[in-house]
């Protein structure tokens, strides 16, 4: 009998009108004789632009390519969403194409009522990816759009002068106002990349955005191939797009959040919110608003003393007294308060305030006046090295700064510590991220998403939004019989586990070492941390016989080599850690990756901060959301992070190894099963390999 096979390789069915696997019309397939094999299966991008009279079924206004089902169901709900104002948490699966999705309902809601978008993203690959989908969806409706970076990536003063290298954001930003005053005024030793933006204009740069919708970096090339500032004409022309892709930190820094709206000329009614990679989002949020003082702080400001001419703070205190006096209570509390093997310890209330008042023989209000001078000291003294052509920075006004930050922070939201890294130190760090949360609650109109964002009511809870909040989960479109994800039963890599099962160890090494030498395909091997990929590293090295790729702490340009040799290859082993920059946002499609073995659940390692989060969370939401919250959610997402690098198109195949019998406690979640021999049904599920 006659079939007909469509070029990516799947069977079209007797009267169908189109490919089930890509969409592509009857028309532009090929008839076979039915003793002719199918050819080759391919991967089929995830969307695939169609002409007019190509597109079947409903479609939104902006979307641009044949949509699923699935994905006019998404543009609806955040359309929906966006218009009554509200927030709506989703997890969007592999291949439900979130980017694009989200998107096209924010535009359609934004453009109607003349609002922005804002679209947060972690890394600059989220946001080229951006970039691209509203490339695709401008040649459907127009739409302009521009990443942002901060000054220290785009200015391109700071590349061509090697002292700025180090100099501080706030010290760089003065800088620049200063040279860009001079450029202005006519005078010498301005800057002569701003010099050439205000000669070109920034209608210029405006048009190369809307024509050609650049990436980052591509709008840094057209702007340094014409000497102008990127930085500056970011700046200017932010404002007349549709959409503005911004780091996180533009928005979790109340200071930058701040500047960015007065930049954007923007008020609480005039944009919607996109938050991309949301189960980041949290953490960002509390580490943004965390803070130390540390010995290298309080040692700088005073060797800054001499310079000042030892300046008086408050009546009885100078400046080197006081950063005797901190340095000798810090020394202290690391000799007296930290246990013998630890790193940290909490600190009783108001620790060190009563230490200084004790010490120097002040009160409250004193205290609080010796901050405020200090600062005033300090911003004073960056003025005089500022006219003397000297780098515009101060230790005195950083520290008095942090420590009027420390004596500000509430014992309710922060958890204080003294800590002996770095040579010792105070640590604030916060539990409960107020600036962020009290933020998203005065957007109207906002979506957050994540592949893997679940529970969405621990999320929601957590950054405390609006009670009227909408929970969503749209699933992948994908074959789940393309993916085999099992687990071992006779391991556990805990640290218990491994401290009293001193052949644990070897077991583990062992089964990585099969499965690498089990097939050919490219495989990657997540470890639960840095330190156990390395202490299991020489054993491996020895004993697997194929190419091997390494994850080094630290080493990005080395990191992306490594990346783009495996994924060019076939056969390799990538190993890496669950977490870090190869577990998420990097796609794996096709035969780039086709084996995942997760050595581990990545809970986080006990601390000071995780005890105090899991009391916080049972006390707030309930006895045992403590542990759930603070440890299992965090473990769960980092494994589906990982898993998920196996399937990024509706034809690829893979199988996840969980090499820890704890994952049983969430095997529904995880699709998984359990496998007394994972070497065979591995190569059961992915066939032939040339290894047998």
């Amino acid at each position: 009998m006659a079939g007909r096979f469509c070029e990516c390789g799947c069977l079209i069915d007797p009267g169908s009108n189109n490919c089930p696997g890509c969409g592509r019309p009857v028309r532009q397939v090929r008839r076979t004789s039915g003793k002719m094999a199918p050819p080759v299966r391919k991967p089929v991008p995830e969307t695939r632009e169609e002409t007019a009279e190509e597109v079947s079924g409903e479609r939104p206004p902006f979307f641009p390519y044949r949509p699923r089902p699935s994905q006019v169901e998404i543009v609806r709900a955040v359309e929906d969403a966006l218009d009554r104002g509200k927030h709506l948490v989703m997890e969007s699966g592999t291949g439900t194409g979130k980017t694009v999705c989200s998107l096209v309902g924010a535009l359609q809601h934004a453009k109607a009522n003349k609002k922005k978008v804002l679209y947060l993203t972690r890394t600059i690959s989220q946001s080229d990816q951006v970039m691209k989908e509203l490339r695709s969806i401008s040649k459907r409706q127009k739409v302009t759009g521009l990443p942002m970076l901060g000054r220290r990536k785009s200015c391109l003063l700071i590349r061509t002068l090697e002292e700025f290298e180090d100099i501080p954001p706030h010290a760089l930003s003065r800088i620049c106002e200063e040279r860009k005053s001079r450029t202005l005024a006519n005078q010498r030793g301005g800057c002569p990349h701003f010099a050439d933006f205000l000669a070109i204009g920034e209608m210029s740069f405006l048009k190369y955005v809307s024509d050609e919708l650049p990436t980052a970096a591509e709008f840094d090339r057209f702007c340094e191939k014409q000497g102008a500032c990127p930085y500056e004409a970011r700046k200017a022309i932010m404002p007349l797009v549709d959409v503005v892709a911004v780091p996180y930190v533009q928005i979790l820094s109340k200071e930058i959040r701040s500047q960015l709206f007065d930049r954007l000329k923007l008020t609480m009614d005039d944009f919607v919110l996109i938050v991309d990679e949301a189960h980041n989002l949290i953490d960002a949020a509390r580490e943004q608003e965390s803070f130390e003082i540390t010995m290298r702080d309080i040692e700088a400001a005073e060797a800054e003393t001499k310079e000042l001419g030892g300046p008086r703070l408050v009546a009885g205190v100078d400046h080197g007294l006081l950063c005797e006096t901190l340095r000798r209570t810090i020394d202290d509390a690391v000799r007296d308060q930290i246990p013998r093997g630890a790193y940290d310890a909490k600190l009783g209330r108001r620790f060190l305030e009563g230490m200084l008042r004790i010490s120097l023989k002040l009160d409250d209000e004193e205290l609080r006046a010796m901050c405020a001078n200090m600062v005033n000291i300090g911003e004073d003294h960056v003025e005089t090295r500022m006219e003397a052509g000297k780098e515009p920075s101060s230790a005195t006004l950083r520290l008095g700064t942090l420590l009027g930050r420390w004596f500000s922070a509430e014992e309710s939201r922060f958890v204080k510590m003294v800590t002996s890294d770095d040579l010792g130190g105070l640590r604030a760090s916060c539990l409960d991220p107020q600036e962020t949360t009290l933020f998203l609650r005065e957007v109207r109109g906002a979506v957050h998403m994540s592949g893997t964002l679940q529970p969405l009511k621990q999320y929601a809870d957590i950054l405390e939004l609006p009670a009227d909040r909408e929970l969503r989960t749209f699933p992948s479109p994908f074959p789940p019989g393309n993916r085999l994800v099992l687990y071992s039963e006779d391991l556990c890599p805990g640290q218990r586990e491994m401290r009293e099962d001193p052949s644990m160890k070897e077991r583990i090494e062992d089964h990585v070492v099969r499965i690498c030498q089990a097939t050919d395909r490219n495989t990657m091997v997540f470890f639960r941390s840095y330190e156990m990929l390395r202490s299991m590293r020489p054993r491996i090295e020895q004993l697997v016989d194929r190419p091997l790729y390494w994850e080094e702490s630290g080493s990005s340009r080395k990191l992306a080599s490594s990346i783009q040799a495996f994924k060019k290859g076939r056969g390799g082993a990538f190993f890496t850690v669950m977490g870090g920059k190869v577990a998420e946002g990097l796609d794996f499609p096709g035969q780039e990756l086709d084996v995942a073995v997760i050595v581990g659940l990545p809970y986080p390692p006990p601390s000071l901060l995780l005890d105090e989060l899991k009391q916080r969370y049972d006390r707030k939401y309930g006895h045992g959301r403590g542990w759930e919250y603070a440890s299992a959610v965090p473990a769960v997402r980092k494994v589906q992070q990982a898993v998920g690098r196996l399937i990024r198109t509706e034809t690829d195949r893979g199988v996840a190894i969980i090499l820890d019998n704890r994952v049983s406690r969430y095997r529904e979640q995880l699709g998984a099963s359990p496998s007394a021999d994972p070497v065979k049904e591995l190569t059961g599920f992915l066939g032939w390999s040339k290894r047998f």
